[in-house]
């Protein structure tokens, strides 16, 4: 006998092209160092690949992490900001893509890293 999966609409895998990041949110940890990125991405059939870039105010990159072939499409990491305590206003960019030369799907949200009292 065949199993029979149940999925609701919105969690059926996808092919490539209609995969992209559906939501990108940025939460500064009070230390104001680190900054938990929570992604959701849309539920697919091939594993994608992630990059995501955080730029301070002046437009220098002060973090970047990379997701080679990802497994679930809702997931959360930690990133670490370099230099100088960080303060102001910060970009973060996530980019989908599948192979390298690929076309990219990227989406951008901004954050504020409030002064810390160190």
């Amino acid at each position: 006998m065949e199993e029979i999966e149940f999925v609701e609409p919105e969690e059926m895998p996808q092919p490539p092209e209609s995969v992209t990041i559906e939501s990108l949110q940025a939460r500064v940890y009070p230390d104001g160092r680190r900054v938990r990125l929570e992604v959701k991405i849309t539920p697919f059939f091939q594993r994608p690949n992630l990059e995501f870039t955080i730029t301070n105010a002046e437009g220098r990159e002060v973090a970047s992490l990379a997701v080679i072939e990802s497994i679930d499409h809702k997931f959360e990491m930690t990133a670490h900001l370099r230099g100088p305590q960080p303060v102001g206003r910060h970009t973060l960019r996530g980019e989908l893509f599948y192979e390298p030369e690929s076309p990219r799907k990227a989406v951008e949200v901004t954050f504020d890293v409030a002064p810390t009292g160190n």
